[in-house]
């Protein structure tokens, strides 16, 4: 569960990114389809702030009040640190996000 919510987070987060009026979206995307889907930045933007207020709410039910707006608030600025330091170098692709998330699934379940 706290492994879908920091995905929601990190997907917001590099949304957000990707939008920024400091960046073009061909600098995020190889494929012309995902840089098109990325001019229309409200739509994009308000996707953002849906997921990661859904974040937040789960984080909130699933830990309580105030611990789950700490580990929001932690999560966000991991992901944060995750995008910045790695997109420039475009290390963060779908494959290497799976298999994060997959292993992160497996951590928590079986721990």
């Amino acid at each position: 569960m706290i492994s879908t919510l920091y995905l929601m987070q990190l997907v917001a987060f590099y949304c957000w990114q990707a939008t920024s009026k400091y960046t073009r979206p061909e600098q995020f995307f190889t494929t012309p389809t995902l840089a098109k889907a990325f001019h229309n930045k409200s739509f994009i933007r308000g996707l953002a702030i849906a997921l990661l207020l859904a974040a937040s709410v789960g984080f909130v039910l699933k830990m309580g009040v105030m611990s789950g707006i700490c580990g929001f608030i932690v999560g966000l600025m991991g992901v944060g640190c995750l995008c910045v330091l790695l997109m420039p170098f475009r290390y963060i692709r779908l494959q290497g996000v799976a298999i994060l998330y997959i292993c992160s699934v497996a951590l928590e379940n079986l721990i």
